[in-house]
């Protein structure tokens, strides 16, 4: 195995790594449908856990919801859409509302976080990537794309948290004001768990009414070594192809 050998086949390897989406319906196509108040359901992400809490009245189901109008170009057109509830083909391409409106003085403030959680392995560096807008009457103290580092005993010992509120809803011509976003985080010693969640922080009804949908779609999360253990894993292989050409 001579030199350029080795190194092409060290870029292959982590091309493979790099370009692997450790998220399942990361499209968000794939629904389940959700009981909101009894005799009621509503469509929500397959293999993504919700969570919906208002700061008067606790926990609630309305926070978010799946919706077939929800990502438009520029967000990519995707075909994956089946209600693994009923068994249904819906609507194919799928994305996730939160609703800031549920939020009002009196039953409080709206949070909604979606997350899904991955097998992790310390030292990596993780990337999570999606796509989010917001209408014009949006309100909420915060809006965000967060990477989290869980341990075995599913503490969170480090983080990685993109606030997108200072861009999300600049007017760009698109539908809902749409933007990529991107979000890196180097898993520390001790990480177990790797949790790519997006969340809606304190929503609130606009007095003014008007558009105040906040919608996401199609994330990915990649991983990758540090480039010190890249350049590691490079100097192996040197070292490997180097010995075998003395053995010739």
């Amino acid at each position: 195995m001579n030199r350029n050998l080795a190194a092409t086949l060290l870029l292959s390897l982590m091309a493979g790594i790099s370009q692997a989406n450790l998220l399942f319906n990361g499209d968000l196509d794939r629904v389940y449908n959700q009981e909101i108040v009894p005799g009621f359901f509503l469509p929500k992400p397959d293999q993504w856990v919700n969570v919906g809490t208002r700061a008067v009245t606790g926990p609630y189901e309305d926070e978010l919801s799946s919706e077939p109008w929800a990502g438009p170009s520029p967000t990519p057109v995707t075909s994956n859409g089946f209600n693994v509830t009923t068994g249904a083909v819906i609507d194919p391409d799928m994305a996730v509302f939160f609703k800031s409106f549920t939020g009002n003085a009196t039953n409080g403030a709206a949070t909604g976080h979606l997350y899904q959680d991955v097998a992790g392995t310390a030292g990596l560096i993780y990337t999570l990537t999606g796509w989010a807008g917001a209408e014009a009457n949006y309100m909420a103290a915060d809006s965000v794309f967060a990477l989290e580092f869980l341990n075995g005993s599913g503490s969170v010992i480090g983080s990685s948290i993109l606030s997108l509120t200072p861009t999300l809803q600049t007017p760009n011509n698109l539908a809902f004001n749409y933007k990529l976003y991107t979000v890196t985080g180097t898993a520390p010693t001790g990480t177990a768990t790797v949790r790519a969640r997006i969340s809606m922080i304190d929503g609130m009804a606009n007095p003014a009414g008007g558009g105040q949908a906040f919608v996401v779609d199609d994330f990915t999360l990649t991983a990758v070594p540090e480039p010190m253990t890249m350049a590691a894993l490079g100097l192996g292989a040197l070292v490997i192809a180097r010995r075998r050409r003395m053995k010739k």
